[in-house]
């Protein structure tokens, strides 16, 4: 079991009821994870949710054997392995702990199962979702207006630059 209050230091439960934080905090694990340890594999199965309380998570993705791009470096109140929310998912990412971790973890498959009789707790975490998934477009279409800023010569290519920051 995990307390409220640390699930309330979770950017993807800010808004979440306290009636609706106990069913998750009865479900939860809370973890400690030391440094390099590897949390996804890239086309593992993703069976497991993960909110970050302290420390730092790297996320990449292995272009080939020499070369690893950087997707994110996941900080304290962000979480990952959305993926375990629906049903059959694979990783298309590594992530591996940067410094040791702690970490409230839960099972996918229990929270799909949470959500089919708890319509409320499941409007909730898609709400939470939603907000992380816009954050994270909101940045990247920020990275590509300031490199295309940086490149000039990359924009003539390009016909619907406005439309990098659409509101989803």
């Amino acid at each position: 079991m995990v307390k409220i209050e640390d699930l309330k230091r979770i950017n993807l439960l800010k808004d979440v009821p306290n009636h609706l934080l106990e069913i998750i905090a009865n479900e939860a694990q809370l973890s400690i994870f030391g440094i390099d340890t590897q949390l996804i594999t890239v086309n593992d199965k993703v069976d497991t949710f993960y909110m970050l309380i302290m420390g730092q998570v790297l996320v990449k993705k292995e272009l080939t054997a020499e070369i690893d791009v950087i997707l994110d470096y996941i900080q304290s109140g962000s979480s990952f392995g959305t993926s375990a929310l629906i049903k059959g998912s694979k990783a298309s990412y590594t992530a591996i702990c940067q410094e040791p971790c702690e970490v409230i973890t839960l099972s996918g498959k229990r929270m799909i199962q949470l959500f089919e009789t708890n319509h409320e707790l499941a409007y909730y975490m898609m709400l939470g979702v939603a907000r992380q998934y816009k954050r994270h477009m909101d940045l990247r279409a920020q990275m590509i207006i300031k490199t295309l800023d940086e490149n000039p010569e990359l924009k003539e290519d390009i016909n619907d630059i406005e439309n990098l920051t659409l509101v989803i």
